[in-house]
């Protein structure tokens, strides 16, 4: 599932994820494109579809990008089959059926977790005892539910949101509303299935992003990580297609690390050859597709 609007990313960010996708993933089904419009040079195996008129708002086009949540729609998904989301910012260097394959029935839902304790059991107790009305949220980036999910995630905001229920009203960020959905059954992906390239592979603590990549489990595990997501202004791949290796990469929010093979470990190859193309057609900032 993917989704695209505005003007920000165009074909090529649609196709390189889809095309590394059928050549690594033996098990893909189908790709769905959830669009404000017909894309004109779009791979020929994706199935493009509007969004539906509930999310097809400027409102939720705009902060927050709630139009996102049309990923989750009965009239846009494949039935009866597990879906998993990704960003356009999102490199897939593995096979995303091992992302698919944690979805093991209609309530399950995934999303990258939170910082700190994530989801959790010691966060669930934390949030019981404190009662504050507060609950962890993940990042939207990358996805993973099933399109028979009961109730439907898209169905139940449009509906509270059409009738101006207030709690529906005030959200207006995606990751909030997906984990306020999922509220106490939401998972984490798993760090050996999909990660932000800033939390992977940067680090606010001096020196840990070298000696992180040394640990024979973290290169194990990075060795089957299927999708990398490039989330954050300052980590966008035609940024670091301008680095040369021995550079240090900075995400703007304190975290940073070096651009060399030797820290980025096994996915070196792997992300050189994604985002080096990509350096001589910057991207407009205009609108922010999903």
């Amino acid at each position: 599932m993917l989704a695209i609007w505005g003007t920000r990313y165009g074909p090529s960010d649609v196709n390189g994820i889809v095309q590394a996708a059928y050549r690594l993933s033996p098990g893909l089904h189908s790709v769905v494109l959830v669009t404000d419009r017909t894309r004109d040079g779009i791979d020929a195996r994706v199935r493009q579809v509007a969004f539906p008129a509930d999310y097809d708002r400027a409102e939720f086009f705009g902060r927050g990008y709630r139009s996102k949540l049309a990923v989750f729609s009965p009239q846009v998904v494949p039935p009866g089959l597990p879906c998993v989301f990704l960003d356009l910012d999102t490199v897939v260097i593995g096979d995303l059926g091992r992302i698919a394959a944690l979805v093991q029935g209609p309530d399950d839902l995934f999303m990258l977790p939170p910082g700190g304790l994530g989801f959790g059991a010691l966060r669930r107790v934390r949030d019981r005892v404190k009662g504050d009305g507060k609950f962890p949220v993940g990042n939207s980036s990358i996805l993973a539910f099933h399109a028979d999910a009961a109730p439907n995630l898209a169905e139940t905001y449009a509906s509270r949101f059409g009738a101006g229920d207030t709690e529906a009203t005030r959200m207006v960020i995606d990751d909030v509303i997906i984990a306020w959905f999922g509220r106490g059954r939401v998972k984490g992906v798993p760090t050996s299935c999909g990660v932000m390239f800033r939390r992977e592979f940067l680090s606010r603590v001096p020196g840990w992003a070298w000696f992180k990549a040394w640990l024979p489990g973290v290169q194990r595990r990075r060795s089957q990580i299927a999708a990398v997501t490039f989330n954050g202004v300052a980590v966008k791949p035609e940024q670091l297609a301008t680095l040369a290796e021995g550079d240090t990469v900075s995400d703007g929010r304190g975290r940073s690390g070096p651009w060399t093979r030797r820290a980025i470990g096994p996915l070196w190859s792997h992300l050189q050859a994604t985002v080096q193309p990509t350096a001589a057609s910057p991207r407009p900032c205009e609108d922010h597709p999903g």
